[in-house]
């Protein structure tokens, strides 16, 4: 499994877009910094990534508080604490960063 990290907001790059053209069934994405705007509901970027096959997606808890955005996160999108993401990151055979 591939753990995909992904920083930047989708509406300021693409990082998110070449994320979900290579995230591959068993992969898991985690938002983080700005990227956790992609979490949002009834954005593109949150329909976009509702629509992989087999891929779970994750926003980091504290970035998504610091937005304020929890009481607009996407139902299929997980919140993940810094354990959470540890684990993510040593069950995963490598990470990649998009930015």
């Amino acid at each position: 499994m591939l753990l995909h990290t992904v920083n930047k907001s989708p509406y300021d790059c693409d990082a998110l877009r070449s994320c979900l053209r290579t995230a591959l069934p068993g992969s898991a994405i985690l938002l983080l910094e700005d990227g956790v705007y992609a979490a949002r509901a009834g954005s593109d970027a949150a329909a976009s990534i509702a629509g992989l096959t087999d891929v779970r997606c994750f926003a980091l808890e504290a970035d998504v508080k610091a937005r304020g955005l929890q009481p607009c996160l996407a139902r299929h999108i997980e919140l993940a604490n810094f354990d959470d993401f540890v684990r993510l990151s040593t069950e995963c055979h490598a990470v990649q960063s998009w930015y």
